[in-house]
């Protein structure tokens, strides 16, 4: 009968130690501006929804939407959809009237299906990090090109490639 009881507590422990569900809520950003300019936020809430954020140079494009996972795969659905700015400009007489608020939370990001999931976005899922892929055709990025302060040409700088992920900062 111990060994009943020794045997069953083995088991509880091994079962209750496998992480089957993994814990990506939380902040992420990008490791390094893209060239120089743009940095990526995502914050992943535990009731499945984000906040999306890119920003630089002249750039701000805030998103809200809702996330799901597959095996070792992210997938972003924002909640507004590429065509939906033709309301924020309205033309009344003879003046012009711009819905910033309609026209800047928009995005062009087509509506993609995998898994039976529809998505706007998806990262690979790693430890502590996200890695995007390509909207043009689907593949991981690992390297993306950027400046650096050190290594220069004659006067200008060199551009190079280096591992890009969004890791997470926040919990």
């Amino acid at each position: 009968m111990r060994n009943n009881m020794l045997i069953g507590i083995f088991f509880s422990i091994l079962f209750a130690s496998c992480d089957t569900n993994k814990v990506i809520t939380g902040r992420y950003r990008s490791n390094f501006a893209q060239w120089g300019f743009f940095k990526t936020n995502i914050v992943l809430k535990s009731d499945s929804t984000f906040h999306y954020q890119l920003s630089g140079d002249l750039e701000n494009t805030e998103l809200e939407g809702i996330y799901k996972t597959h095996k070792d795969k992210l997938y972003l659905r924002f909640y507004k959809l590429k065509d939906e700015p033709a309301d924020a400009i309205k033309i009344v007489g003879k003046d012009t009237i711009v819905d910033f608020e309609k026209l800047y939370n928009t995005h062009p990001y087509e509506l993609k299906r995998e898994n039976e999931i529809e998505y706007h976005l998806k990262f690979k899922i790693l430890k502590n990090k996200l890695q995007s892929y390509r909207i043009d055709n689907n593949k991981l990025v690992k390297r993306i090109k950027t400046y650096s302060s050190r290594k220069y040409i004659l006067f200008w700088k060199k551009n190079h490639s280096k591992k890009y992920f969004l890791k997470r900062v926040e919990v």
